[in-house]
């Protein structure tokens, strides 16, 4: 075993120098690609005793000719018992010493390898001892620790036995001084434990741990531990100084860590090693920019260098004489069929509350981000898919959705995502012990609940404010209810239902934990809060009062980069902190505030407040909770004063983006009754894949009034080409009839409109809207806001006529519907078919 384990060791040294000297030559520089690099000699040191005994090349050779002699001859002893008389009597009894002494020779030759085993493990024992106590002790200390409430960093734990902030698994440990901190310091040091968890640092150092503890004799196992420990503070501390953009600052809190450290030493990732401080400090100060996070090809092309490098290493020649031939019946090849790709969906979650959903049906694929609309994925030119999200494109690899982990691409940065559901589609028998496990209550939102109970061998959902739903059997722990929707029970290690997942059009997919009763009363209860005060918000269309100073606050620091996550709830500080970044520069382009005025409450109780700034306009819609924080906010930037336009084809040639600082949210209707496809042009004309819009279906998307956009058909074929702009903020792309022609907007309503608006809302009245007359996307936006819609009929009273204003730019009629109560502005717009493709009550700009 010795042997084994040195030639292990020699091998991993040999491809630690090959490896270290290609980075040399090639100046690869970049802490990321070296942690790749260095992270996969890891795995190969560990495995190479395994790798050894699998990569043995065995050669075939005939025997080699030996030359043989003509004669034979025999070699005379003499009979061993006359040996022994003659050493007896010529030996002396002083003889009895250098016997003794080739005896204790010859036992120490028999167990030199018994004595060097003994002493191997002892230090690997006491090598693996320390590491399991360091674990089992830090263990211990996290789970006496006190739980923090810090969106968008999991589980964050205030511990009174540390001096400073510790990584362990994926908890991070802070002192008692942690709430003392001002906010700078704390967001510093999130993000740099964060940057730890994301990139799983504590898991590979465990093992070059336990590669030490294993090769404690080769200096290289050491060393590798000490690298891989030192490239991961490098990108956690670039990670940290990307987020407080400070690194004079950032130095300094670091030394302000280092100097409390004394007692504890936890066995997780400490930020502020006193052996490590100066190295550090010195690289950050001399440092003249963060170095760029490594693309998942580079990576790719790292590992394929590599692997065959260690699979070489670790090789072996072996040779055998020729078998003589052998006589084998034959009979025909086994050939095994591919099955086909049943129809499943994957879901990655990459926080707390977003989840990206990509479901397979037959050869296509689509894609779903919590909160936004399920589309239709575009295959790009290097082989990634792309999503538009709101935000800007999402764009990353799927292999046949297989990836247990995902890396999305979204304005240059990259976030990590595990899947945390691989759905199948299969028959599954559901017992009663089986159905129990899943009845209880999961939390969807602080004013959301879902309840699952169990009728005989039947389960059922019923969402907060909605109607009870019979959930079929998909596969195992996976049911469809008859809305569409898709609810997945999620189990632990051990086998239990901690939580679920929801998928539905509007929404998404969202996670909800299992609650008791008492957090479930407390949930409905908000939700019957604002049950009562959204239906009198609505009709008096009264502002909130200090939503105005909220939405101030808020824009100055954003333009700072200084959000203040507590004045946030913890949904909405999540989903700020994943889009920092991008929102200073959108705010920052925006320039100064110039007015603000109120515009109405929306029906979901949302205070709507339009923003002049310097360099555009923007609307803010805001929903203020009881305690004085903002519970959600809707931004949506509408440019400057440029008109837009839509172009023909033919000028795509002549046409290239330009740098421009007013943004704007464009929403596209796909009215052409087949797919399109969304493109940008960049710099030198060329295009960018930005998604694909469904036929009857839109999609909105963050540009600038200076960019440019081209539609096309499936094919790639030009259709029209958008400028952003007034006029285009709201457009609808119709079937090609050549040029685009600029036609005169209707100001009568479309035929059936005031038809299908009444019996839209008579159908909401009665609480049984009409889905049939909907598009799906209609139907399940309206599931949703049934039970507001339903509460502010109640308080407006009997409908008494309909009265037509005009249309909008995206081809709605806008009605006024006078009830016995008051009366309120109805958006309606027909698909082709008849249905009801668009529709929105109260206040729309």
């Amino acid at each position: 075993m010795l042997t084994i384990l040195a030639e292990a060791a020699l091998r991993s040294f040999l491809l630690g120098s090959i490896v270290w000297t290609c980075l040399t030559l090639f100046r690869v520089r970049n802490p990321h690609l070296q942690m790749t690099s260095w992270t996969i000699v890891l795995f190969a040191s560990l495995a190479m005793p395994l790798l050894m005994r699998w990569t043995v090349v065995t050669v075939t050779v005939g025997a080699l000719p030996v030359p043989t002699t003509e004669h034979f001859w025999p070699i005379e002893t003499s009979p061993p018992e006359l040996l022994q008389g003659a050493l007896s009597s010529e030996s002396s009894p002083p003889a009895a010493v250098p016997v003794a002494q080739h005896q204790r020779i010859d036992w120490l030759a028999a167990n030199w390898q018994a004595i060097a085993m003994a002493v191997y493990a002892g230090v690997a024992g006491l090598l693996l001892l320390r590491l399991a106590l360091g674990l089992h002790l830090t263990w211990r200390l996290a789970r006496a620790a006190r739980p923090i409430d810090e969106p968008g960093f999991g589980n964050v734990r205030i511990s009174p036995a540390i001096d400073g902030p510790v990584t362990f698994g994926s908890t991070i440990l802070v002192p008692s001084q942690f709430d003392d901190w001002d906010f700078r310091k704390r967001e510093a040091v999130l993000a740099h434990e964060g940057a730890h968890i994301a990139n799983r640092d504590f898991y590979i150092l465990l093992l070059a741990s336990l590669n030490r503890a294993l090769f404690w004799f080769s200096p290289f196992a050491w060393w590798q531990l000490t690298r891989l420990a030192e490239l991961a503070e490098i990108i956690s501390d670039a990670e940290a100084i990307e987020v407080l953009e400070d690194r004079l600052s950032y130095a300094e809190i670091l030394l302000d860590l280092v100097q409390n450290i004394g007692r504890i030493k936890p066995a997780g990732l400490e930020m502020a090693r006193a052996s490590t401080i100066r190295t550090r400090i010195e690289r950050i100060v001399a440092a003249v920019a963060v170095p760029p996070r490594a693309a998942w090809r580079q990576r790719l092309w790292i590992a394929v260098a590599i692997v065959p490098v260690a699979v070489a290493s670790s090789g072996s020649i072996a040779d055998r004489a020729p078998e003589p031939p052998a006589f084998t019946a034959g009979r025909p090849d086994d050939r095994g069929t591919v099955p086909d790709n049943p129809e499943r969906a994957d879901f990655y979650a990459f926080g707390p509350r977003s989840v990206l959903a990509i479901f397979r049906e037959g050869d296509d694929l689509f894609g779903q981000l919590t909160g936004q609309r399920k589309l239709h994925l575009t295959q790009t030119s290097d082989g990634n898919y792309s999503y538009p999200a709101t935000g800007g494109p999402i764009t990353f690899a799927v292999d046949a959705g297989q990836s247990a982990e995902l890396t999305l691409h979204q304005n240059g940065h990259d976030v990590h995502a595990a899947r945390i559901v691989a759905m199948r589609r299969a028959s599954a028998e559901m017992s009663t012990t089986l159905l129990d496990q899943y009845v209880g209550w999961y939390e969807l939102a602080p004013n959301r609940a879902l309840a699952v109970t169990r009728d005989g061998n039947g389960l059922h959902i019923q969402e907060t404010g909605r109607t009870r739903v019979e959930l079929t059997t998909d596969g195992p722990d996976a049911f469809f209810s008859g809305d569409g929707d898709l609810v997945v029970f999620l189990r632990d290690d051990q086998g239990q239902v901690p939580k679920l997942l929801l998928s539905d059009q509007i929404s998404g997919a969202r996670l909800a934990p299992r609650i008791d009763q008492a957090r479930a009363r407390i949930v409905e209860g908000e939700f019957a809060r604002r049950m009562t005060e959204v239906p009198d918000r609505f009709r008096a269309q009264t502002p909130t009062p200090g939503v105005k100073e909220v939405i101030l606050r808020g824009i100055a620091d954003m333009q700072n980069g200084t959000p203040n996550y507590d004045r946030m709830s913890a949904t909405l500080a999540a989903a700020i902190r994943r889009q920092a970044a991008q929102l200073h520069e959108v705010f920052v382009s925006l320039g100064a505030v110039e007015s603000i005025f109120f515009r109405g409450v929306g029906p979901g109780g949302y205070d709507i407040y339009g923003v002049k700034f310097a360099n555009g306009s923007a609307e803010f819609r805001v929903l203020l909770g009881p305690d004085g924080k903002a519970e959600d906010v809707l931004f949506r930037p509408n440019g400057n004063d440029e008109p837009g336009d839509v172009l023909a084809c033919s000028g795509q040639p002549n046409l290239k983006a330009q740098a421009g600082n007013a943004p704007i949210k464009i929403q596209l209707f796909n009215s052409t009754g087949d797919d399109i496809q969304l493109y940008s042009l960049d710099a030198k004309g060329a295009r960018t894949t930005h998604g694909t819009i469904a036929d009857d279906r839109s999609a909105a998307f963050l540009t600038t009034v200076d960019s440019t956009w081209v539609v096309t058909d499936r094919s790639g074929q030009c259709l029209e080409i958008v400028l952003p702009g007034q006029r285009t903020r709201y457009h609808v792309v119709e079937a090609s009839r050549g040029e685009p022609e600029h036609v005169e907007r209707r100001t009568a309503p479309l035929a059936g409109s005031e038809e299908m608006l009444r019996d839209y809302i008579q159908g909401l009245d009665r609480g049984q809207p009409n889905y049939d007359r909907m598009t799906a996307e209609v139907a399940a936006e309206t599931r949703q806001q049934l039970p507001f819609d339903r509460a502010i009929l109640a308080k407006l009273g009997e409908l008494r006529a309909l009265s037509f204003r005009g249309v909008t730019l995206i081809g709605s009629d806008v009605y006024i519907a006078h009830f016995a109560n008051g009366s309120v502005e109805w958006r309606i717009g027909l698909a082709k078919d008849g249905s009801i493709g668009r529709i929105t009550l109260g206040p729309s700009y």
